[in-house]
């Protein structure tokens, strides 16, 4: 039978009850005897049957975003949408989430274009303020080919509606101007817009992805919506300002607060929380059921009745109100300012027709409609039960569905009860509870019900944010600098340097003693970045001295004996004769379709080559590499099963009894459908509880152990090992080092790490290591909502209480372990329900895991610990982190630590404290304001990736390297890696296109009318001088003219000397000139046999007459007939490429 998606069989049921109310089409219906997700099959139905819009209210966010999934499985995707509440925690001080901002504006758009769907949205929506039609219709921006506009204008449109202008298009809610090229990143959209200009009129306007900058499809028209539902104009603040002022001298408050806001506002231009001072603007609003069409069926599925409910949101805002910090309290919007009173929404509520779902306490005159649906009955995993019960329920005239999550469980089902039951139809789709509805003879089980596991809407981002890898170290003044010939310097700047009849851009580069280096255009690739540990500042290297190249040498050493230890252990392993484990079997695929995210491109390729690694003969030592959540574990799992599926046991080593529990929980809920044996031991088990386990390990009934290095020990005796999978390996002792590297010549090992590797040293170890990269962002995390702020108790306090009041759990990071116990006492003042516990890494070893176990099982509310919970720990019930003395930690680690929450469905927190901000100094200031711009996984997460993938090399190639990292910078490091391990395996350097010499009588530079920004113009010389075919080149003018309009005499001047280098390359040409008589002349620096070979090559190539000078460097001098400068290029230019054709 084929399966397919719930949507898919179900438009052929009908539903009686429903068809009766349509009928009559009372004012105010209630359908009573609903179970299970029944009420999204009655929404999904009564939208199908009416063609009208459906608008469904519920209890709170979390039950609105599973009706949504529900809905969906039964209707698609299209037709329902979220209408997310705007505040997740009243009075917070913080402006509406991005992605929230989102899904509101979404729904606003679909209802001001009347098209139907069903829209679904927490009770509190009701009483929030928003724009009106008219206000939100007039803030969109509506822009079609032709169209005629001033850049300005549209500059300042996107300004006034909340857009930010940077050199680059990166990030959501971002543009840029490019002379006649203006990118826009706005919401409601996959990719950012580019808009190109010819004068005042739009030429074309296509869409572009967001990292490698490159134009896609065009498009005939866009809409661009704005970035907050209320954009405040500069004459709106200035008037709520001077009445705050006004009030406060009144009132005899002191006026530093509305100075605070007045100096965030207007200088800084930085309306975070605004919202919150709402009623000091002269605003239009309205209501959300404003924007409803008249006919619209109002829903409210909540059995609390409507004025119960919105009395509660209201005594909440009131709670959260007390909360705000004494300061801004006196200003902020009070609960009635903000919202609208209980009695206007129930007075819009007559305007509809309303359904009630199980209400209690319904309006008069309620035409009631009964239904009969109960629950799905618990068959805990009892096959033999459900297949009877299945039966029983289709002899009896029923019809039988089962929903799974997805394909791979689907099939695993069909596989199971298909024989006994084929009537039974299994569908795809997300439902979270059963139900059996005997009036209309439908039966309809969830799989995860089945099988007592918890079923999980999967969130898909619609969006991406980042930055391409071109633009990621673009240079600034003041940044350091490595010159691979002359060492570290201080970038200075780009001048135009006149050399003879001709003009060009050269970098300026100071050295030790204010020494000067001038770098042409073409040498431009051998300036990088310096990149070292995150807090040293480098010495600046001397010019005219040695100094550099012994450092340059002593690092070769270093890197040679290194690379050397790594290649004789890879090629030992190739000569080994390893286990070929068998290919993918059906429970293999099975197992990896039950999979419930899409895995990310990087995951893939990982997965294939551990595959390729296992079911080759030799031994695979494989290490990936990626961030948590980024799927390193499913990899592992997918390997693991792979084993057990070919007769092997498997053994997971994790460096701590936590990690290795975390690691028992998740391969045994994975794995829960398989016949696949798994057990854990580590050293706290009682004896008594190892001797089954070490058994059952010897006689091979374990097949998947997991645990700590307690799994080494000499007592272990596997009946038939196979694969070893070894969590951070990095943090395990010299000795069990020393064990793992004798395993690794007997098993095939995989090894996991956190701390992410860049793809220059991966590229580097190619031949030394095996790596996979797994760099590409979880697509399901919900970013993090991150504020940074000064420490105040009130704010500590409500944070905690939020997170308590929603069932959560909190972490208190503060890297001083001396003050941690006064800490705990102030927390415990601030917060007196809190259960708070300390932890730090000087603790006893056995007390600190204890202490550990307490806190996964909820026995403690808050942990207030070191920095030791940076890495491992995922405990999905913690959503909110707050680190104190966030200045004093690394940008790396405060990523990591944030990393720690987030880990659920749930919206995480995570709050950056210091002391006041004009005590911090002004470079964490900027690393915590990274963290706090870049929630999502974009381009602040490739700044933070900096520092810890050097910490990554370090863990990949030994501590010892962390001074040459530091010594020479890391990109030169890569780079004399590379080679390092090129010489080992006896690769002759091939002579790279940049060490080419080309003198051309143009100018060739690119001008700053054309590419103003100046990091963005460094970045495409660096492009450009770092390109090494023709084919490079012609890509790399497409991308120029796209991302920058047509491109200028000189810009192309700059391609036509970086062919002529690579042409010149090609025949082993060190340096092209192009005398003032136009002679050509080709510089040959190699051996003189090859010389020979080479010059007989041009003869036969060429008609031209060369004179040849055989003085060293040999040269062949031949005169060009061109006239003007560019023609006698070209003329050059069509010369080498007969050359080289031949």
């Amino acid at each position: 039978m084929t399966i397919k998606t719930l949507s898919n069989v179900w438009d052929s049921i009908s539903f009686p009850a429903l068809n009766s109310y349509l009928q009559e089409m009372p004012q105010n219906a209630l359908f009573s005897g609903l179970a299970g997700s029944s009420d999204a099959f009655l929404i999904s139905n009564l939208f199908s049957s009416s063609s009208q819009s459906v608008f469904v209210l519920v209890e709170n966010s979390k039950k609105a975003e599973t009706l949504v999934e529900e809905c969906r499985s039964f209707i698609g995707n299209d037709s329902v949408l979220l209408f997310p509440s705007r505040d997740a925690i009243p009075y917070n001080m913080k402006s509406p989430f991005g992605p929230t901002i989102e899904s509101r504006l979404r729904v606003l758009s679909e209802l001001l274009s009347n098209t139907p769907k069903v829209f679904i949205a927490p009770c509190s929506t009701l009483l929030q303020k928003i724009p009106t039609r008219k206000s939100l219709f007039n803030k969109v921006i509506r822009l079609h080919p032709g169209d005629e506009i001033k850049i300005s204008v549209l500059s300042s449109w996107l300004s006034e509606i909340g857009f930010h202008r940077e050199n680059q298009v990166t990030d959501l809610g971002t543009y840029s101007i490019r002379g006649g090229i203006v990118d826009i990143y706005p919401f409601l959209g996959e990719n950012p817009f580019r808009i190109e200009f010819w004068g005042d009129n739009i030429d074309s306007i296509r869409e572009f992805d967001v990292f490698t900058q490159k134009s896609l499809d065009s498009r005939s028209s866009i809409e661009i919506f704005p970035m907050k539902e209320f954009c405040f104009s500069d004459s709106q603040i200035e008037s709520a300002l001077e009445s705050m002022k006004e009030f406060c001298r009144n009132n005899d408050i002191d006026e530093m607060v509305v100075h605070k806001l007045e100096h965030q506002w207007k200088t800084v231009g930085d309306f975070e929380g605004i919202e919150w001072f709402f009623h000091w603007f002269s605003i239009s609003t309205s209501s959300i059921l404003d924007f409803l069409p008249t006919n619209t069926l109002l829903v409210w599925d909540d059995f609390v009745p409507v004025n119960r409910r919105l009395d509660e949101t209201l005594q909440n805002y009131g709670r959260h109100l007390e909360r705000v910090p004494e300061l801004f309290r006196p200003l902020v919007s009070n609960p009635e300012q903000l919202l609208f009173s209980q009695r206007s929404v129930e007075d819009d509520f007559s305007m509809f027709n309303c359904i009630y779902i199980d209400t209690l306490d319904i309006p008069q005159n309620t035409s009631h409609y009964k239904v009969s649906f109960i629950e799905q009955p618990q068959l805990p995993k009892e096959l033999d039960l459900l297949t009877e019960d299945l039966s029983k329920n289709y002899q009896q005239g029923l019809e039988c569905f089962i929903v799974s999550q997805n394909l791979g469980h689907a099939e695993r089902m069909q596989e199971l009860i298909g024989e006994k039951c084929p009537f039974v139809q299994i569908c795809t789709g997300y439902i979270s509870r059963g139900f059996i509805d005997r009036q209309n003879q439908i039966l309809l089980y969830t799989e995860s019900q089945i099988f007592n596991r918890t079923a999980r809407p999967v969130h898909v981002k619609k969006h991406k944010s980042g930055i391409p890898i071109t633009g990621f170290d673009a240079l600034s003044p003041q940044d350091y600098v490595v010159h691979e010939d002359h060492g570290i310097a201080k970038f200075i700047g780009i001048e135009r340097v006149k050399t003879g009849d001709t003009q060009n851009d050269c970098m300026v580069l100071i050295y030790a003693d204010n020494a000067k280096v001038y770098v042409p255009v073409d040498d431009f690739h051998k300036v990088q970045k310096y990149v070292g540990k995150d807090t040293v500042v480098p010495s600046l290297s001397k010019i005219g001295t040695s100094a550099w190249e012994k450092l340059k040498t002593k690092t070769k050493e270093s890197l040679k004996e290194m690379a050397q230890e790594l290649i004789e252990l890879y090629a030992k392993r190739q000569f080994l004769e390893g286990i070929r484990f068998q290919p993918d079997n059906l429970w293999q695929k099975e197992f990896e379709d039950s999979f419930i995210y899409d895995e990310t491109p990087d995951q893939l390729r990982a997965i294939k080559e551990v595959k390729e690694d296992m079911e080759s003969s030799k031994p695979m030592d494989r290490l990936i590499c990626g961030d948590v959540g980024f799927g390193k574990t499913e990899i592992a799992m997918r390997a693991a099963f792979k084993a057990v599926m070919s007769g092997y046991q498997v053994a997971v080593l994790a460096p701590t009894t936590i990690l290795a529990a975390q690691h028992y929980a998740t391969f045994s809920e994975r794995m829960a459908d398989f016949p696949v044996k798994i057990a854990m031991l580590s050293r706290f088990l009682k004896p008594s509880e190892q001797k089954p386990i070490l058994d059952k390990i010897k006689t091979g009934g374990v097949e998947i152990l997991i645990g700590t290095h307690r799994i080494l020990s000499e007592d272990i005796e596997f009946k038939n090992l196979g694969l070893l999978i070894i969590d951070e390996e990095q943090r395990f002792g010299v000795n069990h080092k020393e064990k793992l590297k004798q395993l690794r010549y007997k098993v095939d090992t995989l090894s996991m790490t956190a701390t992410p590797i860049p793809r220059t040293l991966h590229m580097s170890l190619i031949g030394a290591r095996d790596l996979s990269i797994i760099n590409t962002p979880p697509r399901n995390r919900l970013p993090i909502e991150t504020k940074v702020a000064e420490y105040h108790d009130e704010l500590v306090k409500s944070a905690i209480d939020n997170e308590l009041e929603r069932g959560g759990q909190v972490f208190f990071v503060n890297n001083r372990i001396k003050n941690l116990e006064l800490i705990q006492d102030k927390i415990e003042q601030l917060v007196p329900k809190a259960r708070v516990i300390s932890a730090h890494g000087q603790m006893d070893e056995k007390l600190l895991e204890m202490i550990m176990k307490e806190f996964i099982a909820g026995r403690y509310d808050v942990l207030l610990s070191t920095v030791i919970i940076e890495n491992g720990l995922d405990i999905s019930n913690v959503n909110t982190i707050i680190v104190n003395r966030a200045d004093s930690l690394g940008l790396s680690q405060l990523y990591q630590l944030r990393g720690r929450v987030g880990r659920s469905s749930e919206q995480a927190y995570a709050y950056f404290l210091t002391p006041p901000f004009k005590q911090v100094n002004e470079i964490s200031l900027k690393r915590l304001r990274a963290l706090e711009q870049y929630t999502d996984l974009g381009s602040g997460f490739q700044i933070a990736m900096r520092d810890m993938e050097i910490r990554g090399a370090g863990n990949i190639l030994g501590t010892r390297q962390h001074g040459f990292i530091a010594a020479v910078g890391f990109e030169l490091y890569c780079r004399l890696l590379q080679d390092a391990v090129k010489e080992i395996n006896g690769e002759t350097p091939v002579k790279e296109v940049s060490d080419v010499k080309v003198e051309l009588p143009l100018q060739a530079y690119i001008p700053t009318e054309y590419i103003s920004d100046g990091p963005t113009r460094i970045a495409v010389y660096q492009e450009l001088s770092s390109v090494s075919t023709l084919q490079n080149i012609d890509e790399l003018q497409v991308s120029i003219s796209d991302r920058f309009g047509p491109i200028p005499e000189p810009v192309n001047s700059l391609l036509l000397l970086m062919k002529t280098k690579i042409l010149a390359s090609n025949i082993g040409c060190s340096r092209v000139v192009i005398s003032k008589n136009s002679d050509l002349i080709l510089y040959f620096d190699t051996a003189e046999d090859q010389i020979k070979n080479i010059i007989e090559h041009i003869f036969k190539s060429s008609n031209s007459e060369f004179e040849i000078q055989y003085e060293k460097p040999i040269s062949l001098k031949t005169r060009l007939v061109a006239s003007t400068n560019k023609e006698i290029v070209l003329e050059s230019l069509n010369l080498l490429s007969k050359i080289n054709i031949h």
